[in-house]
């Protein structure tokens, strides 16, 4: 009865009858382009998909429409990149508490629950300030809006983290983690996106 009164549907097209994405909509999917590196402190970048169309669309209805079908499909496409470039940990990129009380999830938590096998840590890297969203903000403003926002815990000393992330565009957030991380002793840090842009 409720399979009749609520039938599965694809989240992105809203066909229904189809699982959370369809294969339509995961053949309009372009993957992204291989690791590539990046300015410090960041020691690479990486995605999975580029974001446009498809992919794009995934990271909005996720964050913004709260549509968490979605995520498992998600961690699925991240966990073997995950697998692949994480060597000591994985740390999911923050946000502030505030954000995460108002949305019930953070999104990059959700997206390193896949079958990769690395250790995740929620502890090694905290949001103690609260920015308006780096997507509202011209691309000169958005490095001074993250100056302060993360800190990281000792735990990282001497340890590769991979920084996991729903979006990757201009690269400012991930390096003000990478920043904080790199000042609490962590040896090397990159970071893969479920989707990326401007050349990721």
């Amino acid at each position: 009865m409720l399979a009749w009164l609520y039938p599965a549907r694809c989240a992105l097209c809203d066909r229904v009858g189809l699982p959370s994405v369809c294969d339509d909509c995961r053949a309009e999917m372009v993957c992204s382009a291989p690791t590539r590196g990046d300015v410090a402190p960041l020691a690479f970048r990486a995605s999975v998909y580029t974001y446009e169309g498809r992919p794009a669309q995934a990271v909005r209805r996720l964050k913004y429409n709260r549509a968490t079908a979605l995520a498992d499909f998600m961690a699925r496409a991240l966990a073997p990149r995950i697998a692949e470039l994480a060597d000591d940990l994985v740390v999911p990129v923050p946000i502030h508490p505030r954000r995460r009380g108002e949305r019930g999830f953070n999104q990059a938590e959700l997206l390193c629950a896949g079958d990769h096998g690395c250790e995740i840590s929620t502890r090694a890297l905290r949001r103690v300030r609260m920015t308006p969203p780096q997507a509202s903000l011209p691309m000169a403003e958005r490095a001074d809006n993250l100056r302060g926002a993360f800190v990281a815990d000792p735990l990282v000393a001497g340890k590769r983290v991979l920084l996991v992330d729903d979006v990757l565009t201009s690269g400012h957030t991930a390096r003000a983690c990478a920043a904080a991380l790199i000042e609490a002793g962590a040896k090397e840090v990159g970071v893969l996106a479920f989707a990326g842009g401007d050349g990721v």
